[in-house]
This record gives structure tokens, C-alpha cells and sequence, in this order.
């Protein structure tokens, strides 16, 4: 399995933003949760958020972040450049 590169909570959010997330609740804590509505299926991905907007997320919480939003690694690594039709 190929290695993904390690992404930013900026990141993140840009890539969820592009893929059609939308914020669905912050927590009081050092999470928050993105919906996306995608083929009559709702997805739910909780972003971890702790250290800053440069934080560098942990390898497997990002690897569960991807696995949350319903597309493949490709699919969500090319969704930092632009946004996906």
C-alpha cells in the first residue's frame, strides 16, 4: 500500500471543502464534524483538531479521516488542487 503524505488541518478542511463538506457541528473539544449527502448516502468525517491550523495530523487518524469520507485516497489527495465535479 502506498504511502499517503502527511496533510495539515488547513489541509483538510480545503480538502473537505472541495469534495462538498459542509460543517456539521464543532464540538467544545478538539474535534468537528463534516456531512456530505453523496449517491442518497450521508458520510461523516471527524476532523481531529488539536495545535494549530499547521498541526500535522497523525498518519492512521488521517488514514480513518479518508476512510470516513467515502472516497478513495486518490480521490482525496486530488481534492487539495481543486474541486472535484
Amino acid at each position: 500500500m502506498p504511502h499517503n503524505p502527511p496533510l495539515s488541518y488547513r489541509d483538510v478542511i480545503k480538502i473537505l471543502k472541495n469534495l462538498g463538506f459542509t460543517p456539521a457541528r464543532h464540538a467544545s473539544g478538539s474535534h468537528e464534524t463534516w456531512k456530505l449527502l453523496r449517491s442518497n448516502r450521508w458520510y461523516s468525517v471527524t476532523v481531529y483538531f488539536h495545535g494549530g491550523q499547521n498541526f500535522q495530523l497523525p498518519p492512521k487518524t488521517l488514514k480513518s479521516m479518508i476512510e470516513q469520507s467515502g472516497f478513495s485516497p486518490e480521490e482525496f489527495y486530488s481534492a487539495k488542487k481543486k474541486k472535484l465535479k
